[in-house]
């Protein structure tokens, strides 16, 4: 189960053209005595950093507080985009209960040739040319 969670993460992560890395707060939905038992901090990649659009993503969360032995989740959420931010909601397979998450995401710059202008250059150096 756990190969399986690892390479959906791995998948995810590589096969957007712009991921994203989100780091927040999370909270596990289900039985607890308290209410800081289910808080988290949690980080995802998110499939896109645009803005307002709506991602898919798959992340790890640290619950502190949590009483019994189960500190670490593994969850695959669905959400929303805002600027600089995002607002997730899924699954934790680990912990098997429903989670939310919120936190501030940063793009991922995969692509190399983004430092360069996009288009065609022409460099042209004729005075070196021997008659």
């Amino acid at each position: 189960m756990k190969k399986i969670i690892i390479s959906l993460i791995a998948a995810i992560s590589v096969s957007f053209a712009s991921p994203a890395v989100m780091g927040g707060i999370s909270y596990k939905f289900g039985k607890s005595d308290n209410d800081l038992s289910g808080a988290g901090v949690t980080a995802k990649i998110l499939s896109s950093d645009k803005e307002k659009k709506p991602v898919v993503g798959a992340g790890v969360t640290y619950y502190p507080w949590a009483k019994d032995s189960k500190k670490f989740g593994i969850d695959v959420s669905a959400g929303y985009t805002f600027k600089k931010g995002a607002v997730m909601g899924g699954w934790d397979f680990l912990q098997n209960q429903p989670s939310v998450s919120l936190g501030y995401n940063k793009g991922i710059n995969t692509d190399d040739k983004s430092q360069f202008v996009d288009g065609i250059q022409d460099a042209r150096c004729s005075a070196s040319k021997k008659k």
